[in-house]
């Protein structure tokens, strides 16, 4: 073929057939896998309560009470917050507790522990300062298929600001968070509340009732105070809040950078 008629035919590429390529068929494993389960090890728990690792490697307070901070005295803030909402967990269901500042604890030393208990539920201690660093645990929390959990000082007033710039945050327990996590956990799990736990719901406030264990997931999410947390799919969503004693659970307004919303409860 003379280089003439390469020429031509590069120009005109009407004058030969062009061949038509078949869709790409790209594997797919969901089917295979889909009923996999992976058995969970023997030190497995249900809950776990974690202080996550600084930023920096230094000592920083986190606590429900106040903003965090880096120590300026070298003090371990103790996780008397972690402990009593253990206490209160305790023994319904099997609940650890990690303080990685007081056992300074590394990124990786922190993800091979929470890998290790393989938690239903994580609930974390957030301050502004950290805010990204601590959203990392819930991350590594999330990715191995627990619900994740959010409290302190920042989320309490700003908690539609934080679930929405982090999806792997699927809850917010605004100020005390002791009796809304007792109240969130046992609504997932359907089971009744009991014991201590009941006669503190009932104390804390006289219009609280009992969350039927047969409703659906969002009527129990929309019947506990305190709680704020998503509902829709990851592009479009609502952020819901019941914030007073037998009121309802509202809708909490999108701010300026939020995606538009469509669910509805």
């Amino acid at each position: 073929m003379s280089e003439e008629l390469k020429d031509t035919i590069k120009q005109n590429l009407g004058t030969r057939r062009i061949p038509k390529l078949p869709e790409p068929r790209f594997p797919d494993a969901t089917i295979a896998i889909q009923d996999i389960v992976a058995p969970r090890a023997p030190d497995a728990v249900d809950v776990l309560l974690a202080n996550p690792p600084s930023p920096d490697g230094a000592i920083w307070i986190r606590s429900q009470h106040r903003v965090g901070r880096r120590t300026r005295e070298n003090m371990i803030w103790p996780q008397v917050s972690l402990a009593q909402m253990a206490a209160l967990l305790h023994p319904r269901y099997k609940v650890a507790v990690i303080d990685a500042i007081a056992e300074r604890m590394s990124w990786k030393e922190f993800e091979e522990k929470l890998r290790r208990v393989q938690p239903k539920y994580y609930l974390t201690q957030v301050t502004a300062p950290t805010l990204t660093n601590d959203m990392y645990g819930c991350f590594l929390a999330k990715s191995i298929g627990a619900k994740t959990m959010a409290m302190g000082t920042h989320v309490t007033p700003m908690a539609r600001q934080t679930l929405e710039p982090y999806p792997v945050l699927d809850f917010v327990l605004r100020g005390e968070p002791e009796l809304t996590l007792v109240e969130l956990i046992d609504a997932l799990e359907n089971l009744p509340s009991q014991g201590n736990n009941l006669k503190m719901l009932q104390e804390s406030d006289i219009t609280w009732q009992p969350i039927p264990v047969d409703l659906p997931v969002a009527e129990k999410l929309a019947r506990i105070r305190g709680l704020v947390w998503r509902r829709g799919d990851g592009c479009s969503h609502k952020v819901f809040c019941r914030l007073q004693p037998g009121g309802r659970a509202m809708a909490l307004k999108p701010s300026a950078r939020s995606a538009p919303a469509s669910a509805s409860l």
